[in-house]
């Protein structure tokens, strides 16, 4: 089963399109009652306000998961960063052209990438 950073499961992605199926079945059967008069009932009203709160609820949860993940992603990049730093300085490793600055040049690639990451990391946290 799949799940998020949370730990909640959510099914297989089959289970969920599924579910999703179920879901647009239902809201089309809901919509021709009220497109025919069908004044709703005070339960199907707290049913949709709900599912309205469910649905808030799992898009908060995934938008947590992908903050998450954009921090572990700059923290990878980070590391490999440091990496070739420390080989570029104690000669460990040979860059494309064996030199110490193509070494450099990869750990700069990296510092870049983690503070790519960083702006979408605070992107992210705004919209939250």
């Amino acid at each position: 089963m799949a799940d998020n950073s949370r730990g909640q499961s959510y099914g297989s992605p089959l289970q969920r399109a599924a579910q999703i199926g179920e879901r647009v079945n239902e809201l089309r059967r809901r919509r021709a009652e009220l497109a025919a008069g069908t004044v709703p009932s005070p339960e199907s009203v707290e049913l949709a306000r709900q599912r309205a709160a469910d649905a808030a609820n799992r898009a908060d949860q995934a938008h947590q998961a992908v903050i998450a993940r954009h921090k572990e992603l700059a923290r990878i990049h980070e590391l490999i960063a440091n990496i070739y730093q420390r080989a570029a300085i104690e000669g460990a490793l040979e860059g494309a052209d064996g030199s110490p600055q193509a070494l450099q040049h990869k750990a700069d690639q990296h510092w870049q990438a983690a503070h790519d990451s960083h702006l979408q990391i605070m992107e992210d946290e705004e919209q939250s």
